[in-house]
């Protein structure tokens, strides 16, 4: 499909990145950008913004092609009507916009059209009660737009496929996919994947992943001051620091946990110190930068190099195609229950420990990678089940 609009992200001289949504001509689109900067501004990240205004630049598109002056219903408190929300806006948003993959898709995945449905309709709700706001108390026309709303609100929640979603979440590693994964990236080896420069580099960014279970982001945010080797226990400090005037990405990584500070395992710590001290000082540039993390021209890396990195892993052994780096921090915090089983704690410390660990704000958070461990809890268990049934089998026959 040909762009008919764009989500430029503006980067401000304080570090402020904020993303605006333009037309087809780069003009901007000026009551949907109203509505980043009010509502979603102070709350979301610039990455999170401008996966939102992607989603609001096809409701935009839809409108247009439809010839619906969805601001002017908007702004008057009209809205949508369920016909057009359930017969044309949800298929509509159903639709994979994507051209570039080699086998195309025609729909998105269910849980990513909820999240379409959801977008809008805060959209819209928020231009209501702006709309609602607007009037006298006691005007007429305030009950006829909550019940709008309530309509559409509804409408909204059931277009989409009645059945919930499953529990989707980054799979993690088995031991025996650990070991093979880290023994296919050590440096040297006849199948690491990637060019010898970046094999030390690329190496012990899989390992920072994996053993301490930090995010993509995280480590792309890690400085060189940030890895404090030298005490009796090293420590990793993960910082929150959106808007770094110092950081010149404009896709800027986000820490999007808590801040916290990480012990560090000596042979980790020894890999790290040799990179800051040696490898690191041989990238052109590097003294200009002080992130740990470089591209080969001295700047911090981005989140898409992180992905391709990971990405020539499974594109040379097949049986990590689906690896993603998210991957390896579901591997860390499934292993880090495991390990907090066996030492005797009971569920409630395990989740103390692992929210400070994983820099969680709300126990919610864990329970995707809670899901991952008890389900691999489970098939042991029952695994060994079956066998002393077996082999119960066996011996009677013998």
């Amino acid at each position: 499909m040909h762009a008919r609009f764009h989500v430029v992200t503006v980067r401000h001289p304080d570090g402020e990145r904020f993303p605006i949504l333009l037309d087809a001509d780069r003009h901007p689109i000026s009551w949907i950008n109203e509505y980043a900067i009010l509502r979603l501004r102070p709350r979301l990240s610039a990455n999170s913004l401008s996966k939102t205004l992607q989603v609001l630049g096809l409701l935009w598109l839809w409108a247009d092609q439809h010839s619906i002056p969805l601001q002017a219903r908007l702004i008057a408190g009209e809205g949508l009507s369920p016909d057009e929300i359930a017969g044309q806006l949800y298929p509509w948003l159903r639709r994979n916009f994507q051209s570039r993959a080699a086998v195309r898709r025609l729909v998105v995945a269910p849980t990513t059209v909820a999240q379409r449905l959801q977008v809008v309709m805060q959209f819209i709700r928020w231009h209501l009660e702006g709309a609602m706001g607007r009037l006298p108390t006691g005007c007429p026309e305030l009950s006829d737009i909550r019940e709008r709303l309530t309509t559409m609100q509804h409408t909204f929640a059931t277009a989409g496929p009645r059945r919930a979603a499953s529990v989707h979440h980054a799979s993690p590693l088995s031991a025996e996919g650990v070991n093979r994964l880290l023994s296919i990236c050590r440096p040297g080896d006849d199948k690491n994947p990637w060019k010898a420069p970046y094999q030390d580099r690329n190496y012990l960014i899989v390992l920072v992943l994996l053993l301490l279970g930090i995010r993509r982001g995280e480590i792309l945010k890690l400085r060189v001051g940030d890895c404090m080797l030298s005490g009796a226990i090293p420590e990793i400090r993960v910082e929150r620091s959106p808007d770094d005037a110092r950081d010149p990405r404009r896709n800027e990584p986000q820490v999007k946990t808590e801040s916290r500070q990480l012990p560090c395992d000596r042979a980790l710590a020894g890999l790290l110190n040799a990179y800051i001290c040696r490898i690191r000082r041989e990238v052109p540039g590097a003294d200009k930068s002080p992130f740990l993390f470089l591209s080969r021209n001295g700047t911090p890396m981005s989140l898409a190099r992180v992905n391709g990195l990971v990405t020539q892993v499974g594109a040379a052994h097949a049986e990590f195609r689906d690896l993603h780096p998210h991957c390896l921090r579901s591997t860390c915090a499934t292993n880090f229950r495991a390990q907090a089983l066996r030492t005797g704690l009971d569920e409630e410390r395990i989740e103390k420990h692992m929210m400070y660990f994983f820099g969680w704000r709300s126990s919610d958070s864990i329970r995707p990678y809670v899901w991952h461990a008890i389900r691999r809890e489970s098939c042991e268990l029952s695994l060994e089940y079956q066998s002393t049934i077996f082999n119960a089998l066996t011996s009677d026959i013998e």
